[in-house]
């Protein structure tokens, strides 16, 4: 139930377009697998349909994610019925 309204949520298409609401720089992360992938960026991307969502940012060097940054989600598998959205620059 939605806290702000007490409607039912209900799926939604996406574009899978949107732009960097906020990031932060991982560069110390012990755990495995993470500790190969540093440094990574992990963004809050505003969908341009409203909602906001958290993933990596790949595809770029580090220092060229910025707060406003276009971006397009792209999945990569992670089982038969599981993927893992990542968030590239908008072509």
């Amino acid at each position: 139930m939605c806290t702000a309204c007490a409607a039912t949520p209900e799926w939604e298409t996406a574009s899978g377009r949107g732009t960097v609401h906020t990031f932060t720089v991982i560069r110390q992360n012990h755990a495995k697998p993470f500790r190969d992938l540093l440094p990574y960026a992990v963004a809050v991307v505003e969908l341009d349909e409203g909602p906001r969502m958290m993933g990596n940012v790949v595809g770029c060097p580090i220092d060229d994610v910025a707060v406003g940054m276009p971006v397009e989600v792209h999945f990569d598998a992670a089982g038969d019925d599981l993927a893992i959205p990542y968030w590239r620059p908008a072509s």
